[in-house]
């Protein structure tokens, strides 16, 4: 990646403004910067950035940028006089002043809730990570960068709760509704459970969706399709994953995020089905994938957390 590219997207990950993909190529190529040599810095030129890191850049970093933290300052130093260049000082402290987040992420299996200083409740399915500004009384913008979230959202006419989850976007005034955005699946879906939600996607007209009414976007033709639903909650909030003819690949993600097993196959018959099902997300592992495999008349082989299914 250029440098005039790396810089661009570094300047707009610091400022919170970066998509979900724009983010990742940042922490990735951040990652890499090991493999990269140290400029050479005497004592006093590392105090000095020492301690415009440590005043202009901290708070976000502790909130939202905590790969920082578990390496060493010198290298994270490294990396950001890199892309900042000359005028590092005053980069940083024109960039004090930008919203800050906190980044909230849920482990295999696990499922949180957590309540929003604006008044607003959200739960965190397995597997999720999303995005909350701190300043909700000056802006509630949330970004769901993998996952999917439940959000019951308090009324505040005045400033809209906006959900950016890759190509879509969601503005509500007050409801209740749901986000399936897992990156690895190639459908993104939100229904809502009560009030209305505006949709809007890159090069689409905007869809309102009112009650029990549900939007799925497909990542690989672009298609939206709306259709009607008859849960008052998603499954997964009251402990159950389901499959509605769903693909193969998308069913392995799923199982992984809510089960910790990876699943495989070489056959293409296994391949080719679609999955239908319902169980509970408390069953156990090697259960959950030969219940899964019996419904569809398959056979399951378990090799420690691997699961092979073959006809």
């Amino acid at each position: 990646m250029e440098v005039s590219k790396i810089r661009q997207l570094f300047k707009k990950y610091m400022l919170g403004q970066g998509s979900g993909t724009e983010n990742h190529a940042i922490e990735d190529w951040y990652q890499s910067f090991d493999a990269e040599p140290l400029p050479q810095m005497d004592e006093a030129e590392q105090q000095q950035v020492k301690r415009e890191m440590w005043l202009h850049i901290q708070p976000q970093i502790i909130v939202a940028k905590t790969f920082y933290l578990t390496r060493g300052w010198k290298r994270a130093a490294a990396a950001v006089l890199f892309l900042a260049g000359a005028g590092t000082a005053g980069y940083f402290l024109a960039i004090r002043s930008a919203d800050t987040y906190t980044t909230y992420a849920t482990r295999t299996g696990e499922r949180k809730t957590i309540r929003l200083a604006d008044g607003s409740v959200i739960v965190l399915n397995a597997g999720s990570t999303i995005r909350i500004p701190d300043q909700l009384q000056r802006k509630r913008k949330l970004q769901l960068l993998d996952g999917e979230v439940f959000f019951d959202v308090n009324t505040n006419p005045d400033i809209p709760f906006i959900v950016e989850s890759g190509p879509l976007q969601t503005t509500v005034l007050g409801t209740s509704f749901n986000v399936s955005a897992y990156k690895d699946v190639h459908t993104l879906s939100i229904g809502v459970m009560s009030g209305k939600v505006k949709v809007a996607g890159k090069g689409s007209m905007a869809q309102v969706l009112e009650r029990d009414q549900e939007l799925v976007y497909n990542k690989i033709s672009g298609e939206l399709k709306v259709s009607p639903v008859d849960e008052q909650q998603p499954g997964w909030k009251e402990g159950r994953l389901i499959f509605n003819d769903v693909t193969f690949n998308d069913m392995v993600v799923l199982m992984e995020k809510n089960f910790g097993i990876t699943i495989t196959t070489t056959q293409e018959h296994v391949r080719t089905t679609r999955y239908t099902t319902e169980m509970p997300t408390d069953m156990e592992p090697a259960k959950a994938a030969q219940v899964l495999a019996a419904i569809h008349h398959l056979q399951v082989r378990m090799i420690n957390q691997h699961t092979v299914i073959y006809e």
